[in-house]
Parts: C-alpha cells; structure tokens; sequence
C-alpha cells in the first residue's frame, strides 16, 4: 500500500507535464488561426509571440558568440587599442578561411582538374554512401547555422542600433556566412568527385575542414573573450532597449508596431534563407552522391 502511495504523486505528475504538452501544441494551433485572421500587434496572444521570438532570437545572439559578434560590442579604439587590432586581425582571419579559402578551390578547380567532367559516377557503392551522409551532414548543419548564428546576427542587426559603422560588422558577418556556404558547399562537392577513389578516411577529414571553415568565426573566440563579448550583448539587448528603446511591452500587453513588424520581417527572411538552402540542398546530395 505504502508503495501504491508512493507511486501515485509520480503518475499524476507525468500526467500533468502530458497535460503541459498538449497545452503548448493547442496554443500553436490557436496562434497559428489567429495569424490568419487577426495577426496584429495590438492582438495579446500574437504580442506575447512575438515578445517570445524576440527573446528566443537574443539567446540566439548571446549562445552562438562569434567574432562578427564581438566586433559589433568590442571596446572603443581609444579605450583598448590592442583589443581592437587583434579583434580587426580574427576577423580577417575569419573572412580568409570561411569565404577566400572555399572559392580559391571552386576557381582552380584543382580536385577535379584531372577528370574528364565533373561527374564521372565511378566510385563504389561504400563511397556513395559514406559522401551521401557526409553531404547530407553538411547541409544540415548550414540549417542549423540559420537557426542560431544567423538569426542571432540578424537580430542584432534589427533589433540593437550601436551606429552605422559597429552595425557594418553585422553586415560582413552575415554576408560572410551566406558566401561562405556557398562555397564550401561547392568546394565539398570537388573534393568529394576528386578523390572518391582514396581512403575513406580522406573524405571524412575534407569534410570536416569544410565543415570548420563555416564556423571558424566562432573557433576563434576564446573563453574569457566569448563571455566579455555575452555579457556586454546582454548589456545592449535589454527588453526596453531594442529598437532604438522602442522596446517590446509587457507579457499581457500589446506589443509595439515597429518591434511587431521587426520580428516579422526577420522571420520571413530567415524562412526565404532556409528555402532556399534546403531546396537546393537536398539536390546537391543527390548529385553529389551519384556523381562521386
């Protein structure tokens, strides 16, 4: 009996957190009809939304800490001069790895400069398959670069207005990404053809060095650098601060038009970009994996 007892309170409470669950799936479904009818930023239920994408967009910010990032919050040129020169050599560092680097092997083409095309669909089925998860590994972790380093970005690029010239870095850092992608998408694509007679070991290690060269801005933050560059993002990201301290209003309230349409807008650029990555992703793998 006494263990009937005891066993009791722990069913009720996985109920409960079921009950949670279930809750939270009807309140998107309850947000998403509403966003047909009546999605506006006088309307409680969409505010609280929106207040809760532009809270999940800032931990984005401050959990994906990159050198783009810590440029756009780094220390002013008079009050640490040293910092910001050896800020300004990572992002270069950054820059050269993420973008240079990929586009130097798609123009040289130097992995395939030896085939007669560049698909000659002549490896074996091991290495098929062992290129088609490393390539489907690649385009996943570009969507979830989008999930968190980009969105964090474009975040503070929205919603955090430092000036013109710190917002610039944003800028880089975004488009860095968005090409250095594209790069290293094509770059993999040339080194998985080349060698996809060698040793297995041989694709697995291209891979990973494309794979490092789209996160390489964050690589090079170091510890006591990432938690500066976090907490001083934090300092600038405050709720009543955002949007040139527009701010975002209270939960329960409605919520300011500008902020309203801010998160909007970002969202639909973000869902544009994961389109358009997924799209012709899943086609690169294929071609990848029946050219290789």
């Amino acid at each position: 009996m006494e263990e009937e007892g005891q066993q009791q309170p722990t069913t009720n409470q996985q109920q409960s957190s079921l009950d949670i669950l279930l809750n939270l799936d009807k309140q998107a479904a309850d947000l998403k009809a509403q966003h047909k009818n009546n999605a506006s930023y006088e309307n409680v239920v969409y505010a609280n939304w929106a207040r809760s994408e532009i809270q999940s967009a800032r931990s984005s910010a401050l959990a994906t800490k990159s050198i783009f990032t810590h440029c756009f919050v780094a220390h002013s040129l008079a009050a640490s001069p040293i910092r910001c020169v050896y800020a300004i050599l990572m992002l270069f560092l950054a820059v050269v790895i993420q973008v240079v680097v990929p586009f130097i092997i798609l123009i040289t083409r130097q992995p395939i400069i030896d085939l007669p095309n560049a698909c000659p669909n002549q490896s074996s089925f091991k290495t098929k398959i062992i290129g088609f998860a490393l390539s489907f590994y690649f385009v996943f972790q570009t969507l979830q670069l989008c999930l968190n380093k980009l969105r964090g970005l474009n975040f503070l690029h929205s919603f955090v207005d430092l000036g013109f010239g710190r917002s610039l870095f944003l800028k880089l850092g975004i488009l860095s990404q968005l090409l250095g992608m594209a790069g290293a998408g094509g770059a993999q694509y040339m080194l998985n053809i080349g060698n996809a007679d060698g040793a297995f070991i041989v694709l697995v290690l291209q891979s990973l060095a494309m794979n490092f060269c789209l996160t390489v801005d964050q690589n090079l933050m170091g510890h006591k650098q990432g938690i500066d560059t976090s907490a001083r993002v934090s300092a600038v990201s405050k709720d009543h601060l955002l949007c040139n301290g527009v701010g975002i209003g209270e939960d329960g309230e409605s919520i300011p038009q500008q902020s309203f349409d801010g998160i909007k807008q970002m969202n639909l650029r973000q869902n544009f970009i994961l389109v358009m990555i997924s799209c012709p992703g899943l086609a690169w793998v294929i071609a990848l994996t029946y050219c290789m």
